[in-house]
């Protein structure tokens, strides 16, 4: 072959390398994701492309940033990468990625990632070992920003867990959060409160049913400023309402709170009927308590706007 025949080839070959990292430069933008390689033989991080689209900084800073790292002794090399990239509460599970690919294996994981003093987001990351003489030498892995999607699957879990018309939680998350407190705080002691809206289906057959949202709306609100943000408030059914009121300080307090409940916002004049049973002097489990606690709503019926303890089953009203 020719000097010039060679040259031709060369070139060519060189330009088809050009369009190919353009046309991979394009593909990691329009999928949103980066590529890293790093040399684990000598702990060294060789290849970031596409780093700006994940952590708003170049692949050339983040390589200049890490570079250092490769002089340290692998204990430390391992606290200072995880220190530049993660965040200290996924330590464990880049820990297990790392040991996958120590051991030849290919691995998936999610952890929030940063690139030194950017912010923290949540990040997918794929990783593959290049295996030479059955020893991974290197390995190659995509970062993937998975923030938005975390942020939507949050939201529609914390959307499962409230009543879409009160935003109280549901009885089903109201039950387990109250399960847990009761067991992480089986030191304190907490009320457990039921209660519902006296003769609530009137209101609907009388006014209509728009009557009876804003009166549910407005007990909502009560519970909203009447208790704390430590405290549980659920939707037990249609009219029917849970509360925990965890580590009461003392009776006066328990008191007031009830009696606070009892006042009425509302321009239709409803009562409330409302049971109360303690933790741990009544009973030590979620479900005894709320039989308990049913069993002195049911004794509050008999009279109006009214209050009943279950220790005492003396009415009190306001």
């Amino acid at each position: 072959m020719s000097h010039e025949k060679k040259h031709e080839v060369e070139e060519k070959y060189l330009q088809e390398l050009l369009r190919y990292k353009e046309r991979f430069k394009v593909a990691l933008k329009a999928a949103k994701i980066c590529v890293f390689e790093v040399d684990l033989v000598n702990q060294l991080y060789t290849f970031f492309e596409n780093a700006e689209d994940i952590f708003g900084v170049s692949g050339e800073s983040i390589l200049k940033d890490v570079t250092p790292f490769g002089k340290l002794n692998p204990t430390e090399y391992m606290q200072a990468a995880s220190e530049y990239f993660s965040h200290p509460d996924d330590s464990a599970v880049i820990a297990k990625a790392f040991n996958s690919i120590l051991n030849g294996q290919a691995t998936t994981y999610q952890a929030r990632m940063k690139a030194g003093n950017t912010s923290y987001i949540w990040c997918k990351v794929d990783v593959t070992p290049i295996i030479e003489n059955n020893i991974p030498v290197r390995m190659i892995g995509i970062i993937t920003d998975i923030s938005e999607l975390k942020e939507e699957a949050e939201l529609l879990k914390k959307k499962s867990k409230l009543d879409s018309f009160t935003g109280l939680y549901t009885k089903v998350h109201s039950e387990e959060l109250i399960k847990e407190v009761l067991r992480k705080k089986s030191g304190k002691k907490h009320a457990l409160i039921l209660f519902d809206l006296d003769h609530f289906k009137n209101i609907n057959d009388t006014h209509g049913h728009i009557a009876g949202d804003e009166v549910l709306k407005s007990v909502s609100d009560k519970l909203k400023s009447t208790f704390r943000k430590t405290d549980i408030l659920g939707r037990f059914g249609g009219d029917e309402f849970i509360i925990l009121l965890n580590d009461i300080p003392n009776q006066e307090v328990l008191n007031h709170k009830l009696k606070k409940l009892l006042e009425n916002d509302n321009q239709y004049m409803v009562t409330k009927s409302i049971g109360v049973s303690v933790f741990p002097d009544d009973a030590n489990k979620f479900d005894e308590l709320i039989q308990k606690a049913d069993f002195a709503l049911y004794w509050s019926k008999r009279y109006a706007n009214t209050y009943t303890m279950y220790s005492q089953l003396k009415s009190c009203s306001i």
